[in-house]
């Protein structure tokens, strides 16, 4: 009769020890999915998700002070679209902006001076 408690003390100690050990086990061996679906909370995306880089520059070639337009050289194929705002820099200073217009040639776009001035040479781009 004395042996009974002891024998039910041991195989509950005992089996009290090997349950966690058991499961951290697993957990470790667990791939980060799996252990996403056993918790039930979804795992953020560590990777960075990278953007290109959609900024546009080029210069200014003629300037029409009385009808407030400029002609700029930008890159073939890949000019602004129309009525985008562009910023003008001279010296890396801003000193005005312009509104892409539809009129486009090559490489080359008019855009109409909305605030500032242009002078020819004066870098435009977009920020």
């Amino acid at each position: 009769m004395r042996c009974l408690p002891v024998l039910l003390m041991v195989v509950l100690a005992g089996a009290g020890c090997a349950s966690p050990k058991e499961a951290k086990d697993e957990a470790a061996k667990a791939t980060p999915k799996e252990r996403a679906k056993s918790s039930g909370k979804a795992q953020p995306n560590p990777a960075p998700v990278i953007q290109p880089v959609s900024a546009f520059s080029g210069k200014v070639v003629l300037v029409n002070a009385p009808l407030k337009y400029v002609v700029v050289e930008g890159t073939l194929g890949r000019l602004p679209p129309v009525e985008q705002t562009l910023n003008v820099y001279r010296d890396g200073q801003k000193v005005g902006v312009v509104v892409v217009s539809n009129q486009a040639r090559g490489a080359n776009f008019a855009a109409d001076l909305t605030q500032g001035e242009a002078r020819v040479g004066d870098t435009v781009r977009s920020d």
